[in-house]
Protein backbone atom coordinates (compact mmCIF):
# COMPACT_ATOMS: atom_id res chain seq x y z
CA UNK A 1 0.00 0.00 0.00
CA UNK A 2 1.51 3.39 -0.99
CA UNK A 3 2.36 5.84 1.75
CA UNK A 4 -0.12 8.67 2.20
CA UNK A 5 1.11 12.20 1.75
CA UNK A 6 1.43 14.21 4.91
CA UNK A 7 1.64 17.56 3.11
CA UNK A 8 -0.95 20.03 4.37
CA UNK A 9 -2.64 22.53 2.03
CA UNK A 10 -1.10 25.28 4.17
CA UNK A 11 2.40 23.86 3.73
CA UNK A 12 4.72 26.06 1.58
CA UNK A 13 5.63 22.96 -0.45
CA UNK A 14 1.97 22.50 -1.34
CA UNK A 15 1.68 26.15 -2.40
CA UNK A 16 4.81 25.84 -4.56
CA UNK A 17 3.48 22.66 -6.22
CA UNK A 18 0.06 24.26 -6.80
CA UNK A 19 1.71 27.33 -8.39
CA UNK A 20 3.89 25.11 -10.60
CA UNK A 21 0.88 23.05 -11.67
CA UNK A 22 -1.04 26.25 -12.53
CA UNK A 23 1.90 27.49 -14.62
CA UNK A 24 2.07 24.17 -16.48
CA UNK A 25 -1.68 24.31 -17.16
CA UNK A 26 -1.34 27.92 -18.39
CA UNK A 27 1.52 27.00 -20.74
CA UNK A 28 -0.49 24.03 -22.04
CA UNK A 29 -3.54 26.23 -22.73
CA UNK A 30 -1.44 28.97 -24.39
CA UNK A 31 0.25 26.38 -26.61
CA UNK A 32 -3.17 24.96 -27.56
CA UNK A 33 -4.56 28.42 -28.42
CA UNK A 34 -1.59 29.15 -30.67
CA UNK A 35 -1.95 25.74 -32.32
CA UNK A 36 -5.62 26.53 -33.05
CA UNK A 37 -4.58 29.91 -34.49
CA UNK A 38 -2.05 28.27 -36.85
CA UNK A 39 -4.55 25.55 -37.76
CA UNK A 40 -7.16 28.15 -38.79
CA UNK A 41 -4.57 30.15 -40.78
CA UNK A 42 -3.46 27.07 -42.72
CA UNK A 43 -5.33 26.01 -45.84
CA UNK A 44 -5.55 25.87 -49.60
CA UNK A 45 -5.60 22.08 -49.74
CA UNK A 46 -8.04 19.24 -49.03
CA UNK A 47 -10.92 21.70 -49.35
CA UNK A 48 -9.82 23.91 -46.44
CA UNK A 49 -9.42 27.61 -47.15
CA UNK A 50 -6.50 29.49 -45.64
CA UNK A 51 -7.24 32.14 -43.05
CA UNK A 52 -10.52 30.83 -41.71
CA UNK A 53 -12.27 33.35 -39.49
CA UNK A 54 -12.19 31.05 -36.45
CA UNK A 55 -8.56 32.17 -36.07
CA UNK A 56 -9.99 35.45 -34.79
CA UNK A 57 -11.52 33.57 -31.84
CA UNK A 58 -7.95 33.09 -30.57
CA UNK A 59 -7.51 36.89 -30.31
CA UNK A 60 -8.72 39.47 -27.80
CA UNK A 61 -11.19 42.06 -29.07
CA UNK A 62 -8.42 44.71 -29.03
CA UNK A 63 -5.74 42.45 -30.55
CA UNK A 64 -3.15 43.69 -33.01
CA UNK A 65 -1.13 41.90 -35.67
CA UNK A 66 2.36 43.15 -36.53
CA UNK A 67 4.11 41.76 -39.61
CA UNK A 68 7.49 43.43 -40.20
CA UNK A 69 7.50 42.63 -43.92
CA UNK A 70 4.05 44.16 -44.59
CA UNK A 71 3.90 47.47 -42.74
CA UNK A 72 5.71 49.90 -40.45
CA UNK A 73 6.07 48.91 -36.77
CA UNK A 74 2.98 49.81 -34.77
CA UNK A 75 0.82 50.15 -37.87
CA UNK A 76 -0.68 46.69 -38.05
CA UNK A 77 -4.41 46.14 -37.72
CA UNK A 78 -5.76 46.75 -34.21
CA UNK A 79 -9.12 45.55 -32.93
CA UNK A 80 -11.48 42.88 -34.18
CA UNK A 81 -12.95 44.94 -37.04
CA UNK A 82 -9.55 45.98 -38.46
CA UNK A 83 -8.13 42.47 -38.05
CA UNK A 84 -11.18 40.95 -39.80
CA UNK A 85 -10.76 43.43 -42.67
CA UNK A 86 -7.03 42.62 -42.91
CA UNK A 87 -7.86 38.90 -42.82
CA UNK A 88 -10.50 39.16 -45.51
CA UNK A 89 -8.12 40.95 -47.86
CA UNK A 90 -5.44 38.25 -47.82
CA UNK A 91 -7.08 34.88 -47.32
CA UNK A 92 -9.47 32.47 -49.00
CA UNK A 93 -9.42 30.59 -52.28
CA UNK A 94 -10.51 33.75 -54.11
CA UNK A 95 -7.99 36.03 -52.34
CA UNK A 96 -4.40 36.96 -53.11
CA UNK A 97 -2.93 34.46 -50.59
CA UNK A 98 -4.82 31.19 -51.15
CA UNK A 99 -2.14 28.68 -50.08
CA UNK A 100 -0.76 28.83 -46.54
CA UNK A 101 0.84 26.26 -44.28
CA UNK A 102 2.34 27.56 -41.07
CA UNK A 103 3.40 26.10 -37.76
CA UNK A 104 5.68 27.07 -34.89
CA UNK A 105 8.51 25.17 -33.29
CA UNK A 106 10.84 25.75 -30.34
CA UNK A 107 8.11 27.44 -28.28
CA UNK A 108 9.01 29.16 -25.03
CA UNK A 109 6.28 30.60 -22.82
CA UNK A 110 6.89 32.96 -19.90
CA UNK A 111 3.81 33.36 -17.67
CA UNK A 112 3.54 36.33 -15.31
CA UNK A 113 0.20 36.25 -13.50
CA UNK A 114 -2.53 36.92 -16.05
CA UNK A 115 -0.18 37.79 -18.90
CA UNK A 116 2.30 35.71 -20.85
CA UNK A 117 4.77 36.04 -23.70
CA UNK A 118 5.29 33.19 -26.12
CA UNK A 119 8.39 33.05 -28.31
CA UNK A 120 8.65 30.68 -31.25
CA UNK A 121 10.21 30.07 -34.62
CA UNK A 122 7.60 29.92 -37.35
CA UNK A 123 7.95 27.71 -40.38
CA UNK A 124 5.66 28.67 -43.22
CA UNK A 125 5.01 27.83 -46.83
CA UNK A 126 3.09 30.52 -48.70
CA UNK A 127 1.96 30.93 -52.26
CA UNK A 128 0.77 34.41 -53.11
CA UNK A 129 -0.95 34.51 -56.51
CA UNK A 130 1.41 37.18 -57.86
CA UNK A 131 4.63 35.35 -56.91
CA UNK A 132 6.09 31.88 -56.84
CA UNK A 133 5.68 29.86 -53.64
CA UNK A 134 8.16 30.35 -50.80
CA UNK A 135 9.28 28.57 -47.68
CA UNK A 136 9.86 30.94 -44.80
CA UNK A 137 11.41 30.91 -41.33
CA UNK A 138 10.69 33.78 -38.96
CA UNK A 139 10.67 34.75 -35.31
CA UNK A 140 7.23 35.11 -33.77
CA UNK A 141 6.37 36.75 -30.45
CA UNK A 142 2.86 36.58 -29.00
CA UNK A 143 1.58 38.56 -26.04
CA UNK A 144 -1.20 36.64 -24.29
CA UNK A 145 -3.69 37.70 -21.63
CA UNK A 146 -5.98 35.58 -19.48
CA UNK A 147 -9.63 36.42 -20.25
CA UNK A 148 -13.02 35.08 -19.15
CA UNK A 149 -12.78 32.76 -22.20
CA UNK A 150 -9.28 31.57 -21.26
CA UNK A 151 -5.94 32.67 -22.69
CA UNK A 152 -6.13 34.84 -25.83
CA UNK A 153 -3.54 36.56 -28.04
CA UNK A 154 -3.44 40.33 -27.48
CA UNK A 155 -0.61 40.99 -29.92
CA UNK A 156 1.10 38.73 -32.42
CA UNK A 157 4.33 39.88 -34.03
CA UNK A 158 6.17 38.30 -36.94
CA UNK A 159 9.65 39.81 -36.72
CA UNK A 160 10.91 38.60 -40.05
CA UNK A 161 13.49 36.08 -41.01
CA UNK A 162 14.38 34.25 -44.18
CA UNK A 163 12.48 32.96 -47.17
CA UNK A 164 13.44 31.03 -50.27
CA UNK A 165 11.48 30.41 -53.46
CA UNK A 166 10.06 27.00 -54.29
CA UNK A 167 9.26 25.70 -57.75
CA UNK A 168 5.74 24.58 -56.94
CA UNK A 169 3.43 23.12 -54.33
CA UNK A 170 2.30 19.54 -54.81
CA UNK A 171 -0.58 17.78 -53.17
CA UNK A 172 -4.33 18.06 -53.04
CA UNK A 173 -4.42 21.80 -53.70
CA UNK A 174 -7.78 23.52 -53.86
CA UNK A 175 -8.74 24.56 -57.40
CA UNK A 176 -8.80 28.34 -57.41
CA UNK A 177 -11.55 30.53 -58.76
CA UNK A 178 -10.51 33.85 -60.32
CA UNK A 179 -9.16 36.28 -57.76
CA UNK A 180 -11.87 38.43 -56.28
CA UNK A 181 -11.19 42.18 -56.52
CA UNK A 182 -10.35 43.34 -53.00
CA UNK A 183 -9.16 46.58 -51.48
CA UNK A 184 -5.86 46.11 -49.60
CA UNK A 185 -6.02 46.70 -45.87
CA UNK A 186 -4.44 50.03 -44.92
CA UNK A 187 -3.57 51.65 -41.61
CA UNK A 188 -6.03 54.36 -40.62
CA UNK A 189 -4.41 55.45 -37.34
Amino acid sequence: MPARSTVSSTDPQYAALAARLQELEDVREITEVFYEFHHACTGGFNGLQAGRMEALDCLTDDATIEVAMLHEPGKGPRGREAVAEYWHYFYGDDGPLPYVFQTSVADKVVVTGDTAVQYSNMLGMFWHRENQPVISLSKRVNDFVRTEKGWRIRKTTIEGGFSAPLEEFRGRLNPLPPQEPRTPWTYRG
